[in-house]
């Protein structure tokens, strides 16, 4: 894929007085016109010179990065000017960590007033590769940040066009490799041409005189499943020992000869870029004894070697399965992604089409938690199928059953066997279910290997588990801080009770009872009955444990709710609280732990303003505003912004906010879990929070929620 430049009219870009938008027509054009590695990296450094001249004020830094397995970033190129440069160590590190959090905004880097933008351009091999573009002076990007972003996409995409030309090139050197190797062993007389790469797993390449019946009782084959010569040594062994082998003859492991005699032979081969490994090469030929046909023997001995190198094969794959769970278990990644892909590895290893995870809650409903979150109905998953379902083991249902034609229905599922894989935990059974694509159904193989697999997504539930009960620790936590207003908020209605009580009290045993006016203080007092109603009715729901349930929240009355629970602690405070939250707004989440996360982050700018852990004596004007719109970035997201006006987060504080334990307030006043707390959950719902000092001075935290606005 070539990139196009913008259709911008020659000059178009000096007419208007945007120098920057011309050095961005012309990188885009003579990048689309490179075509080798070295013209798209010299095209890219020429577009920094030209942003250099545009903008002398700032200097300019492009470089491609790629990130391993483990996550660390290694700078492969980079393309910047005079003295300025990105150093890989630990500032850039951890800028990289967050930046690829949230790609495409500008974040600090280094220890300067600098800011860098990045952008991913697609993973080879099991690396990532990123673009990144680096400015100097932070201030100096007020006006250019978009032109900015469109130079790294330029980047990012030419940093892509240069890995599939490598990865192509790679490919055709060792498809014309492998090829000659093969051509150089073709003989009068010769069947099979096989090839096999630094693993030993045997594959025909070409199959002669009509040996179809040989290709298939080799193919797949491992080359340590081969013996071969008097010595009763495999083929692998030899290779990688001689380099060579000619024309030796294929036994059984006991030592018995078969007819047809199955004679082969290989060669070794290292790869010419240095990675890989080594390349095995050879051919097979099967000469029958005089007056013999072919004999059974020998498919019996190349079908037991196909069936021990398959096992082998099927161990291989689940040993890895098991290594890549354990990476997933102890990835800093959420808890509903670690599920995702552990089910996923699980699926792969038994072979079924689709997968799901399934909860019976303690509340009697029945949730989905992978691939999406979401309430079954009753009438999906049926009575007699939750009664199936209690046995707690891996069970295997036919799809022709009553219960596994059940199974099949509730959750389409494709297949002639369904499993139920039981993952029992502390509060409610959660099950593993799937239909095999196998034609055969489940083998006995794969089930045992679902059943030791069970114990990492029995693991990762029980981290779901823990996560949740730590969050409603906290929630109960903030209960417990916001006890004052809660006796606030019902001393008023009490006392405006008891007021009306004696009023109405001296109104019966006066001689001129008037029923009107009876009646109007009884109205007064039972409308105060419905506000101290509403009062507990908010903390019993505040109090509640979330059970994950997601729906269309509107997020003003969300807001309302909980600033009305939180009115005698910002009123105690001094603090001001404005909403300015659009009408009809509504994200996609779980209400009870976005109330949570509002009260937490309410409580910290109360904290800030109020001079808690930030060294200032506080300010008595203190105000917070709480703001929501869709988000102008996301189209597909919603955000509240919640900002202060007190002294803003300190510098080095903001890229450690998000970490358990990190707090800057006295041991009494605060964990340190917060924020942390937040982060899991605005996560976890598929959001994410972004943290920052705004220009009229203080601080904000934005909640980007997956947006439930209908379009007007």
């Amino acid at each position: 894929m070539s990139l196009a430049a913008p259709r911008v009219p020659p000059g178009a870009a000096e007419q208007d007085g945007d120098p920057l938008g011309h050095a961005l027509v012309e990188t885009a054009a003579a990048v689309a016109q490179a075509n080798e590695a070295d013209e798209i990296r010299t095209a890219l450094s020429r577009g920094v010179d030209l942003l250099r001249r545009a903008d002398p004020a700032l200097r300019y830094a492009l470089c491609e990065i790629n990130a391993g397995p483990d996550g660390r970033p290694v700078i492969v190129w980079q393309a910047s000017g005079d003295d300025f440069g990105i150093v890989e160590g630990e500032q850039f590190r951890s800028w990289f960590t967050r930046a690829r959090r949230g790609p495409g905004e500008f974040e600090p880097v280094r220890g300067e007033d600098g800011a860098g933008v990045l952008l991913p351009a697609g993973a080879t091999s099991g690396w990532e590769s990123f673009a990144g573009l680096f400015v100097s002076d932070e201030m100096g990007i007020e006006g250019r940040g978009a032109k900015l972003v469109d130079l790294t996409r330029i980047a990012a995409a030419a940093i892509a066009r240069i890995q599939r030309r490598q990865a192509e090139n790679l490919m055709q050197r060792r498809l014309q490799s492998t090829n000659a190797d093969a051509l150089s062993w073709l003989e009068l007389g010769v069947d099979i041409v096989w090839e096999a790469s630094g693993d030993g797993v045997l594959h025909c390449r070409r199959v002669l005189n009509r040996r179809h019946d040989l290709a298939r009782l080799v193919e797949g084959l491992h080359l340590d499943a081969l013996t071969v010569g008097g010595g009763g040594r495999s083929l692998f062994d030899l290779l990688r020992a001689e380099g060579s082998v000619r024309h030796l003859r294929v036994s059984h492991s006991d030592g018995r000869n078969a007819d047809p005699a199955i004679y082969v032979s290989g060669l070794r081969k290292e790869a010419e870029d240095g990675f890989g490994g080594p390349v095995f090469v050879g051919t097979l030929t099967a000469v029958h004894a005089l007056g013999r046909s072919s004999s059974d023997e020998t498919a019996s001995v190349m079908t037991q070697m196909q069936s021990s190198r398959r096992r082998e094969e099927e161990l291989r794959v689940e040993a890895e399965a098991m290594l890549e769970g354990l990476r997933l278990l102890l990835a800093s990644s959420t808890s509903r992604d670690k599920l995702g892909h552990l089910t996923e590895l699980l699926a792969r290893g038994l072979r079924a089409g689709s997968a799901f995870i399934v909860e019976a809650g303690f509340d009697g409903r029945a949730r989905q938690l992978v691939p999406e979150t979401k309430v079954l109905d009753r009438g999906t998953v049926t009575a007699a199928l939750a009664r199936d379902l209690e046995a707690r083991t891996l069970k295997v249902y036919d799809a022709n059953d009553a219960a596994g034609e059940g199974l099949r229905h509730a959750f389409d599922l494709d297949g002639a066997d369904v499993a139920a894989l039981a993952l029992p935990l502390k509060s409610q059974m959660t099950y593993f279910i799937c239909g095999t694509r196998a034609a055969g159904g489940f083998t006995a193989a794969s089930l045992a290997f679902a059943d030791r697999f069970a114990l990492l997504l029995r693991q990762a539930l029980l981290l779901r588990e823990e996560q949740a009960q730590l969050a409603q620790t906290a929630k109960m936590a903030a209960l417990g801080q916001m006890s004052a207003s809660i006796a606030h908020e019902l001393k008023q209605p009490l006392n405006t009770i008891s007021l009306a009580a004696q009023n109405l009290e001296a109104l019966l045993s006066s001689p001129k009872f008037e029923p009107a006016a009876a009646e109007a203080k009884i109205a007064r007092m039972m409308a105060q009955v419905d506000r101290a109603s509403n009062v507990i009715d908010r903390m019993r729901r505040f109090g509640r444990k979330s059970v994950g349930d997601t729906e269309a929240v509107d997020l003003k009355e969300l807001v309302e709710g909980v600033v009305s629970m939180m009115r005698h602690v910002v009123e105690r405070a001094g603090v001001e609280v404005e909403i300015d939250v659009a009408a009809g707004l509504a994200a996609h989440i779980d209400g009870l732990q976005v109330e949570q996360v509002l009260t937490n982050l309410i409580q910290n700018s109360v904290d800030a303003i109020s001079g808690v852990g930030t060294g200032s004596a506080g300010r008595r004007d203190g105000c917070v505003r709480i703001l929501g719109c869709s988000d102008p970035e996301a189209a597909r997201q919603v955000v509240l912004k919640i900002e202060d006006n007190g002294p803003g987060f300190p510098d080095g504080v903001i890229q450690r906010a998000l970490e358990p334990f990190f707090t800057t307030k006295p041991a009494e006043q605060g964990t340190g879990l917060g924020l942390a707390i937040c982060d899991a959950i605005l996560r976890e719902s598929g959001g994410f929070i972004e943290l920052g000092n705004h220009a009229k001075g203080g601080g904000f935290v934005a909640l980007h929620l997956p947006s439930a606005t209908k379009p007007s």
